[in-house]
């Protein structure tokens, strides 16, 4: 392997300069404001939004614009949206910039059914000319920085990503993400490192993200290497360990050594608790989503399969809470 400190770099752009080419990719569910806060202190040079309906957000929906609440500490950050009509994305990037948006992305990836029976994320492979259609119209309405993340094909018979990458390109986008799997995959398998370098060579003018299977610094390293790609997305990966970000700049030399202890560790999750706590205002709302996030933390460690159940069954924030600081918090020792 070659060595970490020359794989991870910083990158640049028309608009902008990333610290570093660690980011965190766009997660359903995942990816609201706590935990891109909690990413980009661990060091994700770059975060990205839920990804949200382009349709909503011009309709006024009252959920979609909370979904795109932000923050100025997670500078700079890529609300990304889908759909499939050209008119409506273009508005979409309008009103987001009277927004504020400063990165608009376009998601060309997402397999979820709901997505695929309304001709959106990953099925948009299928159409690589609408693709270009799209980012046309969103490049015509947003000044900022455009971004699209793709797969490399819909299956294994239709293996669009170079073909998706290079129109996107054309017709505007700025910086091309692309998971290793096909829509056919889902999750499933490996994520395909020779694929994402040929997205990577079909479009050596702007900076593509590579994306999959990263969840240890190793991991972003190889990827980087074999995809000769500029950078990483890193996913699921982070949920449950939000330190692969500092890990990773830490092995590469970037920023300095360190070993992370558990009351460190403790602070971490109790800061991630105390955001949520301020992003969710509605008790069940908020018990329902911490759950995910302290049952991920948990991964790995001694007793993890007992403390999820008893995660899952607890439907009171003042339980949850006394589980996650008995499982967490260092003991104090007389």
């Amino acid at each position: 392997m070659s060595d970490p400190s020359k794989l991870i770099r910083p990158i640049a752009l028309r608009r902008v300069i990333l610290d570093n080419n660690l980011v965190l990719a766009p997660m359903a569910g995942v990816s609201n404001l706590p935990f891109r806060l909690i990413a980009k202190e661990a060091g994700a040079a770059l975060v990205f939004t839920e990804t949200v309906s382009a349709k909503g957000l011009v309709l006024g929906g009252e959920k979609t614009w909370r979904m795109l609440r932000s923050a100025p500490q997670e500078k700079p950050v890529a609300y990304q949206l889908f759909g499939r009509d050209p008119e409506i994305l273009g508005e979409a990037c309008r009103r987001l910039e009277a927004h504020g948006a400063e990165w608009i992305d376009l998601n060309v990836g997402c397999p979820v059914k709901k997505f695929i029976l309304n001709g959106a994320g990953a099925a948009l492979l299928k159409e690589p000319e609408r693709v270009a259609q799209i980012v046309a119209k969103m490049r015509a309405a947003f000044s900022g920085t455009l971004s699209v993340k793709i797969r490399v094909g819909w299956d294994e018979s239709t293996l669009t990503g170079v073909e998706v990458a290079r129109l996107a390109v054309d017709a505007g986008a700025e910086l091309i993400s692309v998971h290793g799997r096909t829509r056919a995959q889902q999750y499933r398998g490996k994520a395909n490192r020779a694929r994402i370098r040929e997205v990577v060579e079909a479009v050596p003018e702007v900076p593509v993200l590579a994306n999959g299977d990263i969840e240890t610094p190793d991991d972003a390293f190889a990827m980087l290497e074999a995809t000769g790609a500029a950078g990483v997305m890193i996913g699921r990966g982070s949920l449950g360990n939000p330190w692969l970000f500092r890990e990773t700049l830490e092995r590469a030399g970037q920023v300095p050594s360190r070993t992370r202890n558990a009351a460190e560790n403790w602070n971490l999750i109790e800061r991630h608790i105390d955001l949520m706590a301020k992003y969710f205002p509605d008790e069940h709302v908020l018990v329902h989503n911490l759950k995910k996030y302290i049952v991920a933390y948990a991964k790995g460690c001694p007793g993890a399969t007992v403390f999820r159940d008893a995660v899952q069954r607890s439907d009171e924030l003042h339980a949850l809470l006394r589980l996650a600081q008995d499982f967490f918090r260092p003991r104090q020792v007389a």
